[in-house]
């Protein structure tokens, strides 16, 4: 467990007692898993056959986050569940107790490709940080191929998970660009901004509620659609009451599928993304695959994403102790400079998007890597 910044010894006590309490209940889970493991075998196959940390169909919720991007890979390497020769994860989309799978697996020489996403850290974890990081940090070491979804996601691998002697290389997510494409825009008599994606905390909701306030102060037509999942306690409660007085500017939308993603992002004129530190969001990415430029902050991955032609990223303060909202103003701001230059920053969002997140370009590099290393 590597502790960067300092932790309160009564965190350590507390997260001491549950980890062991948590190893105690899932003791018959996890040995039943274990003699499930040992029916995986090895498939002496010329290309790789993929285990995703399953040994036999997943059925679950809808895929967020981390999951999106196996979508795409499961098409390209279909889903071996007891006879591989190669494991692939992602850091941010772990399956329960994976490592029952993979210790029998690395016994009879399986791969290990990794995926990293981004990981905790004290703003967004509080003093629990090297807990949360501690099970990703054991099966980060454990890889024979490292990809990064951003260098800030190396960076911040190397800073709270530690070194690994893994080789690897930075990989941006992907985007199908024929399923997400742009579409004539809709009437610039109201600016109509997206907020989308799964919301972990008040902050990044609360920074686009009061950028439309601001926004609607200075007398801009605007409407702001909110869509995806709020997952923090309070929520509800937490965005009806930073709603206030904005209930008529202010659309919320249910989670949605992947398949009816384009159709909401070419209702919307632009995106704001608005959470801090994001190690390579994917809906920046498919917004400006669909001819959005994307509004934010200059934090996390977002500036090797979104360049000055493609959208706006306010500065922001640096830090790895706090999650920190984009000041309001300088997000207004963003949002009439691209309302202003919204035909020249769509097509470059859509360049640019063609020239760097090409889905197949992605997979391409997967084929190149996962068949040297996984294929006998």
């Amino acid at each position: 467990m590597k502790v960067v910044e300092p932790v309160s010894a009564s965190s350590l006590g507390f997260f001491a007692l549950r980890a062991l309490a948590s190893h105690v209940w899932h003791t018959r889970s996890r040995l039943a898993l274990r003699l499930s493991a040992k029916q995986l075998t090895f498939a002496s196959a010329r290309t790789p056959r993929v285990n995703y940390g399953h040994l036999a169909p997943a059925t679950g919720a809808r895929p967020i986050g981390g999951e999106i991007k196996l979508i795409a890979l499961r098409k390209q390497f279909p889903e071996a569940f007891t006879s591989a020769n190669c494991f692939y994860l992602v850091s941010s989309a772990l399956p329960d107790r994976v490592e029952e799978i993979l210790r029998r697996g690395k016994r009879l020489g399986l791969k290990l490709v990794w995926n990293q996403n981004g990981v905790a850290y004290p703003g967004c974890y509080g003093n629990f940080y090297p807990w949360f990081n501690a099970r990703m940090a054991r099966l980060y070491r454990a890889a024979d191929y490292v990809f990064y979804q951003s260098a800030f996601s190396r960076a911040s691998a190397l800073r709270y998970l530690g070194e690994t002697k893994a080789p690897g290389e930075i990989l941006l997510n992907p985007v199908n660009l024929e399923a997400f494409s742009p579409a004539p825009p809709p009437s610039f008599d109201i600016i109509q901004i997206l907020a989308a994606g799964t919301s972990h905390a008040l902050y990044r909701t609360q920074s686009a509620l009061d950028t439309l306030r601001t926004l609607l102060a200075r007398g801009r037509r605007a409407h702001l659609t909110i869509a995806g999942e709020f997952r923090w306690p309070s929520a509800v409660a937490d965005v009806a009451k930073a709603m206030h007085g904005l209930a008529e500017h202010v659309t919320l939308l249910a989670p949605f599928e992947q398949s009816e993603a384009p159709a909401l992002y070419r209702r919307a004129h632009l995106l704001l993304h608005t959470k801090f530190n994001d190690p390579c969001p994917t809906v920046p990415i498919e917004a400006m695959a669909c001819g959005l430029p994307v509004v934010g902050t200059a934090s996390g991955g977002m500036p090797e994403l979104v360049p000055p032609t493609a959208g706006v990223l306010v500065p922001i303060e640096n830090s790895w102790t706090r999650d920190i909202a984009g000041d309001p103003a300088l997000l207004a701001d963003a949002v009439e400079h691209t309302a202003a230059n919204h035909a020249a920053m769509s097509a470059a969002a859509r360049a640019h998007a063609e020239r760097s997140f090409d889905e197949q370009a992605w997979l391409d590099r997967h084929s190149t890597v996962m068949n040297k290393l996984c294929g006998s």
